[in-house]
């Protein structure tokens, strides 16, 4: 038999209570002397009792109302409730006997209400412990008795860590914050800890026999709480995911500080499993940098644009202008910070609607304020698109950055930083080699110009729009197949508010000139993503299995992905995962002739990718990267 939860309206609830703690109060005193008396009360201080009981009970009612009693949810009572409750019954209990001493003094020699001192300190205590047992008990039955009449529904949880996390994970789901879990056991690698209980919940050793446990225990639930990860925590995430249950984890500390909310519980993502180390980046440069700049991004409503947005939002800038030709994930990002914001958003936050090709409409938003910083994210990414659209790809990614460079010169704009990607090394599409050709610009602006002009160049990002986490998110969840070009392509991969915090770092660094690469940890091959993911949403309810088909390289794609090129050496700046090299740079001449080949290959509707490859000499065609394949096992 599940209970129905039904709900006292919260008037209704409160004069319970207060009935409830006046019951409780006059019972205590009746106790009191009775413990005094040992037993046997003399009439005439039942008679004092019964002619103070009125008062007595105003007073404790409205001690315990003052010090927020009536206004505590009991079902989630801690430790931390009992001390209002010690002060609100000792302050009614003092009032009573204050009064008592003030009724005596004024008509002595007759006592209408003064008990022995010993019956005020004992009503204290009992009935202190009254109102403590009465919200404990109800907190009891909320969260013990009530789930276990729903028994069928009770999913058996294992909590991994014993640390501060995983106590809080327990005292949680013991004040019924997930409904119907119970922990069960508690693991851990510490040694010291073997045979202890955390917070009742007996702790076994060794993560490694976490698959025997969860069968041993009947497990279904698995909540990894370790929210100061030391390192990468992959394989402790497949462990538990081999077990079938659903796999659950507390927010990283990294998570808690960015979007300054308090540690959670959150279901696995995809960058959980790709192994990368969750380092809570050093952010004191860049928000004292940011701090009362205007700053303007253009594709100020894409992936990576949005997250630049919301990052340097929380620096308290002057102003952020956003330019996207696309009013929807403009409108979108807008509402989603309003609810963060609120009304002083308006204040702070621009939005425009304009293309980085229209010279005209460029120049009008960068009148509007005085810009400190341009965060140059807009830009056409889709490599099989730019491949069947090459004038397209040039037009925004080359001619749009000239643009938007030149209207940054002429208005002052002080530094410009152009986001590029690692498919610009080497290419072997459009897309990379209009990238390229967009550092190239940059570049050359950059010799002459009092504006510092730099590129930051890194890999994929999880999540973004085109990436193909979402496609094989969508692919697993409708049952499959799940489509990858090719069993060994290998890409890099990192998170979208990563990649942000480190664009962000880079523009503090920059000087002028400088290209600064990213690191981007190990690459990752796409059929061992899928497999992960297919392994990820399985354990979470999805289907019971996917099948993963090879569906051959696409127009442009290489088998792998570089960050250099050979004529490029890194350095280490002074912050972890950020790079710089001295990119080869054209003269102003040789842009100038770059772009005016380009214009009149686009006028004439010439050969794109030969126009590209006379500037771009390590563009090449994908098959001579890729060693010609023939053809893509199945």
């Amino acid at each position: 038999m599940v209970f129905p939860k039904a709900k006292l309206a919260r008037p209704l609830r409160t004069a319970l209570w207060i009935l409830l703690d006046a019951v409780l109060c006059n019972t205590a005193m009746i106790l009191a002397q009775n413990f005094r008396f040992e037993m046997v009360v003399p009439a005439v201080f039942f008679q004092r009792y019964e002619n103070l009981s009125l008062i007595m009970t105003a007073f404790c009612v409205l001690s315990l109302y003052l010090f927020g009693l009536y206004r505590n949810i009991w079902k989630f009572a801690s430790v931390s409730s009992v001390l209002p409750i010690l002060l609100g019954t000792l302050t009614g209990c003092l009032a009573t006997y204050g009064y008592s001493l003030l009724n005596y003094a004024v008509t002595k020699p007759m006592n209408y209400t003064l008990l022995p001192r010993t019956v005020y300190m004992m009503h204290w205590l009992i009935f202190t412990a009254f109102v403590i047992t009465s919200r404990y008990l109800y907190r009891i039955i909320k969260t013990y008795f009530v789930r276990q009449g729903a028994k069928g529904a009770v999913r058996r949880l294992m909590i991994v860590g014993a640390g501060w996390a995983g106590s809080n994970v327990i005292r949680d789901v013991k004040n019924g914050r997930y409904q119907n879990g119970q922990a069960v056991i508690v693991v851990d690698d510490n040694p010291d800890l073997a045979g202890s209980h955390l917070n009742g919940v007996k702790i076994l050793m060794d993560t490694v026999s976490i698959p025997k446990y969860a069968a041993d225990y009947a497990i279904d639930d698995i909540i990894i709480a370790i929210a100061t990860p030391l390192g990468n925590m992959r394989n402790l995430i497949e462990i538990c995911l081999s077990t079938g249950c659903r796999v659950r984890r507390v927010t990283s500390l990294e998570d808690v500080n960015r979007k300054n909310t308090q540690s959670d519980v959150r279901d696995l993502n995809i960058s959980d499993l790709l192994g990368r180390s969750e380092t809570d980046l050093n952010m004191t440069l860049t928000a004292a940098y940011f701090a009362g700049k205007t700053v303007l991004i253009t594709g100020g409503g894409g992936s990576i644009g949005s997250e630049l947005c919301r990052q340097v939002l929380t620096f308290q800038p002057k102003i952020v202008v956003l330019l996207d030709i696309n009013e929807n994930y403009l409108y979108n990002l807008y509402a989603d910070l309003l609810s963060m914001y609120g009304s002083t958003l308006k204040d702070i936050l621009k939005l425009r609607i304009g293309s980085v090709q229209d010279e005209a409409r460029l120049d009008e938003i960068m009148k509007e304020h005085d810009f400190d910083v341009l965060l140059h994210a807009a830009a056409h990414k889709h490599v099989p698109l730019m491949e069947e659209s090459p004038e397209e790809a040039v037009k925004n990614n080359v001619f749009g950055t000239h643009l938007t460079a030149s209207c940054a010169i002429r208005h002052g704009i002080k530094r410009f930083v152009l986001i590029s990607t690692d498919k610009a090394v080497n290419p072997t599409n459009v897309m990379g080699a209009s990238k390229r050709a967009a550092e190239m610009v940059v570049s050359a602006l950059g010799d002459t110009s009092k504006t510092d002009f730099v590129s930051v160049r890194f890999g994929n990002v999880l999540g973004s729009h085109g990436s193909v986490v979402p496609l094989f998110e969508r692919q697993i969840r409708a049952g499959g197949p799940v489509t990858v070009t090719h069993p060994d392509i290998v890409r890099y991969f990192m998170t979208i508010p990563e990649a942000a915090s480190l664009v962000l770092q880079a523009a503090v660094l920059a000087k002028g000139g400088e290209l600064f690469v990213l690191d981007m940890g190990q690459p990752i091959r796409i059929r061992e993503l899928a497999e992960r993911m297919i392994q990820l949403y399985t354990a979470q309810g999805g289907a019971s299995r996917v099948e993963i088909v090879y569906t051959g390289l696409r127009p442009g794609d290489k088998l792998y992905e570089e960050l250099l090129t050979d004529d490029e050496h890194i350095q280490k700046t002074e912050l972890d995962k950020i790079y710089v090299t001295q990119s080869d740079c054209i003269t102003q001449a040789e842009m100038q002739e770059m772009l005016f080949k380009l214009k009149k290959c686009m006028e004439s509707h010439g050969d794109m990718r030969a126009c590209l490859r006379s500037f771009i000499p390590s563009f090449r065609i994908a098959d001579e990267v890729n060693g010609r394949l023939k053809g893509v096992k199945a």
